[in-house]
Order: C-alpha cells, then sequence, then structure tokens
C-alpha cells in the first residue's frame, strides 16, 4: 500500500490512480514555477493569468504567459530569476509568452510582446549568458536584445 497525504492506495492498479493524481493534481505539483516578483508598483496593476485577472501587490509573483496590464495612471516594476529588470509605465500590455532559465539543461530564453504603452528592461544572466536569447515583439517589429538596456514605447 501507498500513502501519499491522507490518500492510501492499494498496489497495482492504484499506481496509474496515483500518477495521475500526481500528474494533474493542484496542490504542490505544478509544472509552472515563478519566473518574476513585482517589486515596485504605483499605484495598481493587474495580471491576466489563465483567463483570470488579478489585481498584484508589492511581492506578487508572476509566471510564464502572464498578461500584464497598468492602469492610465499605473506603473510596475519586475525583477525576474535571472536579475533582469521590466518597468512597465502607464496603460501598459506586456505578455510574458516564454521565460526559460535553466543553467543545467543550457536552456536561456525570454520571450515577450509589448503590445501597447511604454517598457524599459535591462537583461540579466539570459542575455549575457545566451546573446539574441532576449526578444521583444510589438505590433510593428521584433526587437533582438543585444545590449543590456533598451526602451519601447508603442501607440
Amino acid at each position: 500500500m501507498i500513502r501519499w497525504g491522507t490518500l492510501t492506495v492499494r498496489q497495482g492498479a492504484g499506481r496509474i490512480i496515483l500518477l495521475t493524481l500526481l500528474l494533474f493534481s493542484s496542490e504542490g505539483f505544478s509544472s509552472t514555477e515563478r519566473i518574476g516578483l513585482v517589486k515596485t508598483l504605483e499605484p495598481s496593476a493587474t495580471i491576466v493569468r489563465k483567463g483570470v485577472e488579478v489585481s498584484l501587490k508589492v511581492g506578487s509573483e508572476i509566471y510564464e504567459g502572464d498578461t500584464i496590464l497598468t492602469d492610465s495612471d499605473g506603473t510596475i516594476g519586475i525583477t525576474f530569476s535571472d536579475g533582469s529588470m521590466l518597468t512597465a509605465g502607464s496603460s501598459s500590455k506586456v505578455i510574458i509568452d516564454n521565460y526559460l532559465f535553466n543553467l543545467t539543461e543550457k536552456k536561456l530564453t525570454f520571450l515577450s510582446q509589448v503590445l501597447k504603452g511604454s517598457v524599459t528592461f535591462m537583461s540579466g544572466a539570459i542575455n549575457k549568458l545566451a546573446p539574441g536569447s532576449v526578444r521583444f515583439k510589438t505590433p510593428t517589429a521584433t526587437l533582438g536584445l543585444r545590449g543590456t538596456k533598451i526602451i519601447i514605447e508603442v501607440d
């Protein structure tokens, strides 16, 4: 017999049930890892995660796939796990499409979209270790970061 929390499962067919629970459980077995944290926020901003809009606060976690929205008078500063820093100004909409910072497997990628507003970005380890792996899409262009700092403004 196998015990998992308050669940007891018999060997054999129970292994399939246990594996299914482990794969689809929302408690502690999520494949989504935090990629960043909100460090500054004035006065408010939200994210849309899996179709749900959530108000942010300093210390809120950012995940791959999040859409970051600032109010008409809002700004937000986010620090990512590789040390990159992104600041979005008022009336901004930024989507974090793909973020990989896995040094052991040498998977390093930062892809995002700036759909409106203004964004400043200072690169971290991803760009230093894999130049050209940081890219920003706008409605009219794709920017590859080669240096350390960029400013993007989209009307």
